[in-house]
């Protein structure tokens, strides 16, 4: 049965982590700043007849900003799942061998 318990990531992947944390961070804040932006800003509503699509645009954006920081989080989840996977593998004894023939590790 396989363990649920997951290694600490090492020098490498805990600087990708990082990255990836600030990363998402920025675009998020980037989405909360597309989301605040009103159209009024951009001056009189009545004077600007694509007035409409700015509100799309802006919610369009925002979720696309948001949608980008969770992308961001899966794909550096699953290199480093990958990256356990490969190391396992490397660590695994040679399947032909029987157990008992191998010598202790731990003496």
């Amino acid at each position: 049965m396989p363990s649920n318990v997951l290694p600490q990531p090492d020098g490498s992947d805990t600087r990708r982590i990082k990255r990836s944390r600030v990363v998402s961070f920025v675009l998020l804040a980037l989405a909360a700043v597309v989301f605040s932006l009103r159209p009024e800003a951009f001056g009189d509503p009545q004077a600007q007849p694509l007035h409409a699509l700015l509100h799309v645009w802006r919610i369009v954006l925002g979720v696309v900003l948001m949608v980008a920081a969770l992308g961001v989080q899966v794909v550096v989840g699953v290199r480093w799942r990958q990256g356990l996977r490969r190391r396992a593998e490397a660590d695994a004894p040679d399947p032909g061998t029987p157990p008992g023939n191998q010598a202790p590790a731990d003496r």
